[in-house]
């Protein structure tokens, strides 16, 4: 497993939470734009698990 891509995805993750608390909604464009990062960082990170358990 990727250490670091699991480091970037707890990151992005923060910097989300962060931005959705500052904006106080999670729809904002800039929210939903970290969100869909976030959600292609754990996509790969869960592509990288299934093929290291094959």
């Amino acid at each position: 497993m990727d250490k670091l891509l699991l480091v970037e995805i707890e990151q992005l993750r923060g910097k989300m939470v962060e931005k959705a608390m500052k904006k106080k909604t999670f729809v904002h464009r800039e929210v939903l734009q970290l969100s869909q990062m976030l959600d292609e960082l754990i996509v790969r990170q869960q592509t990288l698990r299934a093929r290291s358990h094959k």
